[in-house]
C-alpha cells in the first residue's frame, strides 16, 4: 500500500509517547562535551530505489554514535524537513539510517539549504528510477551529504513512516549542507510533500553534543 502523507492521523503505529519528528528548542537543550558524530568509512550508495514517496539508496559507511560502531543502511529525503529547529523548517531534510551490531537502531538527519549544487545529491538524481530498483554501474560517493562540524541534537525516538516503531536514537545535524535551487526542484518534481508533523515531545530530553 502507498503511504499516504496527507492521511498520517489514521496511521497505524507501535509505540506511545516517544514518537518523531519533533521540534527542537535549542534553548531548551542541555549541553553535552561528548562528540557525537564521527565518520569511520566511506559512504557509497550501491543500489537506489524511486519508491512512491521519495528517493532511497543503499550503500555501505561506517559511523561512530556516542561511543559505538554503527553500518551505514540506507539514506531517504524529505521535503520539507520533517524536524524543526526552534519552529523552522529547512527546505529538505535527509536521513541517514544506521544498525549497530546489536540491532540498535540511530538515524542521522541532515539539513539541506539552497546554494551551490551538491555532486552527491546529483549523482543519486541523475540514476533513479520511478517505481524501480536496481544497483548502481558506479557507486554514487555520499561524501558531499556529510556535514562534518557543528552541532548535534540527540534524542530518542521514532522512525517517522509507519510503523513508527520506537527505541530510535536521532541526531539531528544543527549545520547545514548546501543543495542546488534546480536539484530540490527536481526531487520536488518527482515527489510530492512527504513529511511527518511534528510529534509532541512529552518530557524527552534533548542533549546537545557536538562533532
Amino acid at each position: 500500500m502507498t503511504l499516504d502523507y496527507a492521511t498520517q492521523s489514521s496511521w497505524q503505529f507501535v509505540g506511545g509517547q516517544q514518537q518523531s519528528p519533533i521540534d527542537i528548542d535549542t534553548k531548551a537543550a542541555v549541553t553535552s562535551q561528548l562528540s557525537a558524530i564521527s565518520w569511520r568509512g566511506l559512504y557509497q550508495a550501491k543500489s537506489i530505489t524511486g519508491t512512491a514517496t521519495t528517493l532511497q539508496a543503499t550503500g555501505t559507511g561506517k559511523a561512530y554514535l556516542n561511543d559505538r560502531d554503527f553500518d551505514f543502511q540506507q539514506i531517504h529525503f524529505h521535503t520539507p524537513a520533517e524536524h524543526l529547529l526552534d519552529g523552522v523548517a529547512a527546505p529538505i531534510e535527509w536521513h541517514l539510517v544506521h544498525r549497530s551490531v546489536t540491532g540498535q537502531l540511530a538515524v542521522v538527519a541532515v539539513f539541506g539549504r539552497i546554494g551551490k549544487p551538491n555532486a552527491s545529491f546529483q549523482g543519486l538524481l541523475d540514476q533513479v528510477t520511478p517505481n524501480a530498483s536496481h544497483d548502481l554501474t558506479e557507486p554514487v560517493d555520499l561524501t558531499e551529504l556529510l556535514p562534518d562540524t557543528g552541532t548535534v541534537y540527540h534524542y530518542l525516538g521514532s522512525l517517522t513512516t509507519p510503523p513508527l516503531t520506537e527505541s530510535v536514537e536521532w541526531y539531528v545535524c544543527a549545520d547545514t549542507v548546501m543543495v542546488g535551487e534546480q536539484q530540490l526542484a527536481a526531487y520536488q518534481q518527482r515527489y510530492q510533500a512527504n513529511h511527518r508533523t511534528v510529534q509532541p515531545l512529552n518530557g524527552r530530553p534533548i542533549i546537545a553534543e557536538r562533532f
